[in-house]
């Protein structure tokens, strides 16, 4: 990128403290001008979405399900996936602060957002386990007692099993006997729950495949609502959100539909309008508990006051969103009492600031850059002493690791988590232009991610900004036209009132893009250097 000069647009950072990685995040690709990237959405859950609906899981088995604490998923049904809307997230995705970074300041996904939306515990045992070496033969063996069948040797691949193969058995195995046996119910349970956690939880870029680590872990049934698999599936959310921000990616996976109905819940130009929720009451038994808040977009959609599946617009929206259209608490006190217990037991630790845990994948969770979307006030946050290459490391090449003593430096965070607990007084009221946290934020972070400079001249159909970038132009024109007619030599008088000219025009450029209490604000958004080759570049894999 070419050095700046003061007269320049600076998409940011002008400092360089905090977004360390910028040379190789995605945004700095979209700035020069490679526009396009949609990024592919990797799932392998398609196939249980046609079987449930298909077949409604038998009410002993559901029963399980329930005592699991995955009940939650079953119930919310599979959204569509906007790939668009899913790549504009992630390229105001930061992997030094596992936040986005919108205009009006930092937000992200955190516990409350699992519990309340999808009802996973978050308040438990991390997901770590020791992954020992196993042959193929090793594997059918605990697929044989667990899973209840015995996949062929090429359904396998490694330690990761074919989806057709799990598949192919529950579709044979869809009409248990009344008088099935207790195994049978818990076998078939273990098929349901194995697929929710391998193939959307936890889903990785594999696609068809379901990682088998995690198998071992439903073996007794009793303890697997004592995991947190909310903190699990939140930790593999940031680590994929965290490689797909890089500029050499073209894929993610993780748990999309929590990222996109977190989206939907708080940033009100992305979110479709619902006309009416899908029937699907049928499917689950009188007896049971409500479904989680995600549930509520299973529904029928209007799109006349938003889009989907256009990136140009998603970028844009987020490029020009004002403070109002984000909602810092979509959940109400009154919404939280009346969810399902299931969805607020864990409340106690949603603020905790710590590591989370899946396996080999160690993120950090930090809700003290996010504290207005708890109602508290928010302040600059301090750093956290982690590895800023971090979503780099993985399980290859890592055979017969125990998991528990490889992050033994960061258990200790987990395992004592009421001591980390982020506190602030109560604000629930708009930052001021002016607030500290604010003119901190503007200066560290990257404001613009699309390049205005780089649109087309004749541009054909949607143009972004473009009444702001008339109406900024228009006063820009009237501008040069008075100076024009003051001459070659303007008397004092006629200087003064340009200059009244001169700020009085600022003002309503600033009026219009929502950005008027910038005018009373004494705050230097300006680069300190010309260039910006004193970023912090890390390596590219």
């Amino acid at each position: 990128m070419v050095g700046y000069s003061a007269y320049q647009l600076d998409p940011g950072p002008l400092e360089p403290s905090v977004l360390t990685q910028q040379l190789t995040h995605r945004s700095r690709d979209i700035w020069d001008g490679n526009v396009n990237m949609i990024l592919n959405t990797r799932r392998c859950d398609g196939k249980f979405w046609d079987l449930v609906k298909k077949y409604p899981i038998h009410p002993r088995v559901l029963e399980v399900i329930e005592l699991s604490g995955l009940y939650g998923i079953y119930r919310s049904n599979r959204p569509s996936i906007d790939r668009s809307l899913i790549t504009s997230l992630v390229e105001r995705w930061r992997p030094e602060t596992h936040t986005f970074h919108f205009r009006t300041g930092e937000a992200t996904i955190t516990l409350q957002d699992v519990e309340v939306l999808y009802g996973l515990p978050v308040n438990g045992d991390p997901v770590l386990g020791d992954e020992s070496i196993r042959t193929i033969g090793d594997w059918q063996n605990i697929c044989q007692r667990l899973l209840g069948f015995i996949p062929r040797p090429q359904n396998f691949n490694r330690s990761s099993l074919k989806v057709t193969a799990l598949n192919a058995h529950m579709l044979e195995q869809q009409q248990l006997p009344n008088l099935a046996t207790q195994d049978m119910i818990n076998q078939m349970a273990r098929c349901y729950m194995f697929w929710m956690i391998a193939g959307m939880m936890m889903a990785d870029t594999s696609g068809n495949y379901l990682k088998l680590m995690f198998l071992p872990m439903l073996e007794d049934l009793s303890v697997v609502s004592s995991y947190s698999w909310g903190s699990a599936t939140l930790a593999c959310l940031y680590h994929f959100l965290c490689k797909a921000s890089q500029s050499n990616q073209n894929e993610i996976a993780g748990f999309l539909p929590l990222l996109q109905i977190w989206a939907w819940e708080r940033v009100t130009v992305l979110k479709p309008q619902v006309i009416a929720q899908r029937d699907t009451e049928n499917n689950f038994l009188a007896g049971l508990p409500r479904g989680p808040h995600a549930t509520r977009w299973f529904a029928h959609f209007s799109w006349t006051n938003t889009t989907k599946h256009v990136l140009k617009v998603f970028r844009d929206a987020l490029d020009s969103m004002t403070e109002d259209q984000f909602i810092w608490e979509p959940y109400s006190d009154d919404l939280i009492e009346n969810l399902p217990d299931y969805c607020r037991i864990g409340r106690d630790i949603w603020r905790v600031r710590a590591p989370i845990f899946c396996w080999d994948v160690v993120e950090v969770h930090l809700p003290d850059r996010v504290m207005r979307q708890f109602g508290l006030k928010q302040t600059i946050p301090t750093p956290f002493l982690f590895d800023a290459t971090h979503f780099h490391h993985d399980r290859r090449g890592r055979p017969n690791t125990n998991w528990k003593l490889e992050h033994a430096q960061w258990l200790p965070f987990w395992n004592q988590r009421l001591q980390y607990i982020c506190d602030a007084p109560f604000n629930r009221e708009p930052l001021r232009y002016d607030d500290p946290y604010l003119i901190w934020f503007k200066r560290i972070t990257r404001l613009v991610i699309g390049n205005p400079t780089q649109r087309p001249q004749q541009q054909k159909g949607y143009v972004p900004n473009s009444t702001a970038y008339e109406t900024m132009v228009r006063h820009i024109h009237s501008m040069v036209d008075r100076a024009r007619a003051l001459g070659d030599q303007p008397s004092m008088k006629d200087l003064y009132i340009f200059r009244a000219m001169v700020r009085n025009e600022g003002e309503k450029c600033l009026t219009y893009v929502h950005e008027a209490d910038r005018i009373n604000v004494q705050a230097d958004y300006r680069r300190d250097e010309l260039h910006d080759d004193h970023l912090h570049s890390p390596v590219r894999r």
